[in-house]
């Protein structure tokens, strides 16, 4: 494989190939195992690089340095003058890196490296938010699904007791019901929920009604993976599951909210934003999340339970019942 081909997978890798040129890699791609193979060998040499990634600022006048000092060490006799013939032992010499050459070569990569790492770290974390956002997107098709075949109009329900009683239940539903069939889509790339459990599995209903004890707790806080989903809603008095009226602004899903970040950010995205469903389907990136509207994690009174009407959406991480602390509104 030549060098060119090489540079062609590196460009693909960091997204930096223009159009023509991408769909070209993705056509050769799709057509040659071998390049593919390449490709995943060139992602995992790569990847290490990436790992951990902190913004910083090059330090001062780092370029001009750079240059002044090779400027330095560079001089040039001029034509003519002081010319004699150059012995073995001085070609020996000048083959021999000095000081200043080694400082020279490590003020170059150290320059390449503050473009290179935070390049690849980018396009790794770009790349990690639109797997999660695809994920949520056929998510969003499950439920959709589920609420025109089996939900009569409704989504999935969270019981309000019971070993089901808890956000997470929408996936072992969807799974068990066959509207979702690769259970890897409830796990976001970027949580660590992806790093830490590399042979996790969903449980079954069965499974769930059976358990008891640590192993029931343990269930609980990971069966819906690495996304929150709605706890429902209170209609007259009585908790509903939300019923599929393709509204925007409804929250259906979206990157597990935590109980300790400002405003119940996830930890999936390092913090810096959610991706969210809404029940139409669509998936917005919220960095920070709005003063004015329905806020996705908690309900009109601020608790992160149940909606107190059809409108007021709460999306909670995978433990959450439907109520904690106030109950007194249902029937």
């Amino acid at each position: 494989m030549n060098d060119r081909i090489r540079e062609q997978l590196l460009g693909y890798l960091l997204d930096a190939l223009e159009d023509a040129e991408r769909i070209e890699v993705e056509r050769q791609l799709e057509a040659n195992p071998e390049l593919r193979d390449e490709l995943e060998t060139l992602a995992r040499t790569l990847e290490p690089l990436a790992e951990t990634y902190e913004e910083f600022e090059p330090p001062a006048r780092l370029a001009e340095r750079a240059c002044s000092l090779v400027a330095a060490c560079t001089s040039v006799t001029p034509a003519g003058k002081g010319l004699r013939p150059v012995t073995r032992a001085e070609v020996r010499g000048r083959n021999r890196w000095s000081i200043a050459d080694v400082v020279v070569m490590a003020g170059i990569c150290l320059a390449g490296a503050m473009l290179f790492f935070p390049a690849i770290s980018q396009s790794r974390s770009a790349a990690r938010l639109q797997a999660c956002q695809n994920n949520l997107r056929e998510l969003g098709f499950a439920l959709v699904d589920f609420s025109e075949k089996a939900g009569q109009g409704h989504f999935p329900e969270v019981p309000i007791e019971g070993n089901r009683a808890v956000a997470g239940i929408y996936a072992p539903i969807l799974l068990d019901a066959g509207y979702l069939t690769d259970e890897n889509r409830i796990i976001c790339p970027s949580s660590a929920l992806a790093e830490r459990e590399i042979n996790w599995v969903v449980p079954s209903l069965v499974e769930i009604d059976q358990a008891s004890g640590r192993a029931l707790v343990l269930i609980q806080a990971s069966i819906g993976g690495s996304y929150g989903y709605n706890l429902g809603v209170v209609v007259n008095g009585l908790h509903r599951a939300p019923r599929n009226l393709g509204r925007t602004h409804f929250a259906m899903m979206s990157d597990a909210p935590s109980v300790q970040l400002a405003g119940h950010r996830s930890t999936n995205h390092g913090g810096r934003g959610d991706n969210i469903l809404y029940e139409d389907g669509h998936i917005r990136y919220v960095v920070e999340q709005s003063t004015e509207g329905d806020d996705p994690f908690v309900n009109r009174l601020g608790w992160m339970e149940a909606g107190l009407d059809i409108n007021d959406s709460v999306v909670a991480p995978s433990f959450t019942p439907p109520f904690v602390s106030n109950v007194s509104y249902i029937r």
